[in-house]
């Protein structure tokens, strides 16, 4: 989405429903392929599911009230926390996974009842980790708010998702984004009828979008359990950041007239 705005100068809600429906197509080429690796928490991710589809409905609902330039700035802070989030932990997961203490964590009463545990064979680390998943009312009500972001801005919450599952419920980081990615096509399916409904999706963008997130998940699916945590949480946080920059310039540019250096 922010792709749309910053080089394509497309207005901001017709991007966001773009954007949404790509993710859809994003979730059936990458998800699926998780799945075959077994890589993906299935009780996990339904579990979450919940509470995910219900702030995609409420951020779908705000997104057709709020102005565009209040919506890149809520954007420019989400981006942000999740790059310096992601640059922090860049080391923690190999470490963890290295010393084995994904497995020895206790869980909560809920995570236990509805045995949310995992396990995945790690290409990089040439193991198999296991998980015990805990802080299932946190990662819970963390992916209600994922939801709403992607309701709101159009990202899937994807992001929010991985980093809720790796920060607060111990999952590791690549089965945490495995996970995430078959979760955020529902997510973006409810959302996408609203945006629907309120004549927002234009075919003729979302078309060639879809193509590409849907090439680009296909190779990401590939090549993702080859590398170590710390490369993919790099990548992250450089991505984040800089787009998170891009998007506070548009932001004060459109409402303030304050204009930011353009980094290109």
């Amino acid at each position: 989405m922010p792709v749309m705005v910053l080089m394509f100068h497309l207005p901001i809600k017709i991007a966001v429903a773009a954007s949404i429906v790509s993710v859809i197509a994003t979730s059936n080429a990458g998800g699926s392929s998780y799945v075959d690796q077994r890589i993906t928490n299935l009780r996990l991710g339904m579990f979450l599911e919940i509470a995910t589809t219900v702030g995609a409905l409420s951020g779908s609902v705000l997104a057709l009230y709020l102005k565009e330039w209040a919506m890149m700035l809520l954007f420019a802070v989400l981006l942000f926390y999740m790059g310096i989030t992601a640059f922090l932990q860049r080391r923690v997961d190999d470490q963890r996974i290295k010393a084995g203490d994904y497995s020895n964590a206790k869980p909560d009463r809920l995570s236990a009842f509805l045995r949310l545990n995992g396990s995945y064979y790690d290409q990089a680390a040439r193991r198999t980790v296991d998980y015990v998943v805990m802080g299932a009312p946190v990662g819970s009500s963390i992916c209600y708010l994922a939801g709403l972001a992607s309701g709101l801005l159009g990202v899937g919450g994807g992001v929010i998702k991985v980093s809720a599952m790796n920060a607060h419920m111990n999952v590791p980081m690549k089965a945490a984004v495995g996970t995430s990615k078959l979760m955020i096509g529902v997510t973006a399916a409810v959302s996408s009828m609203l945006f629907f409904l309120a004549g927002l999706i234009h075919f003729y963008v979302v078309a060639p979008v879809a193509l590409g997130t849907t090439i680009g998940a296909t190779v990401g699916t590939m090549i993702m359990n080859r590398l170590h945590s710390v490369w993919l949480k790099w990548l992250l946080a450089v991505l984040m950041v800089y787009l998170s920059y891009g998007m506070l310039a548009n932001a004060l540019a459109t409402r303030f007239h304050v204009h930011l250096p353009n980094l290109g």
